[in-house]
């Protein structure tokens, strides 16, 4: 059962040697719940475990269709020409 969009998934904190031992079940659990893991190490957080969203269409050309950085025309230049003479009298300013 996947959460509801917007709510927020179940948060475990697990210590590694448990980790090791149950990763097989708490897996395939974890991705239905929705949830995510955090491993520690004698306490310390050591990495986040969490289930791949799937909400797409599969295609990685879809990847950063919500969120991501698009740019209308990609073969426009990212800075206008004022803002580029800016930038290159900047690196003549820091060499003299």
């Amino acid at each position: 059962m996947e959460s509801e969009p917007g709510a927020t998934p179940d948060v475990s904190t697990i210590p590694i040697s448990e980790f090791r031992r149950r990763c097989l079940s708490l897996l395939p659990a974890m991705a239905e719940s929705g949830g995510e893991i955090i491993v520690t190490r004698r306490g310390k957080p050591l990495a986040v475990v969490s289930p791949i969203r799937h909400g797409g269409s599969g295609s990685i050309f879809g990847l950063y269709s919500k969120g991501g950085i698009v740019y209308p025309d990609p073969t426009a230049p990212y800075y206008s020409d004022d803002e580029w003479d800016e930038i290159v009298d900047g690196w003549d300013a820091d060499t003299s």
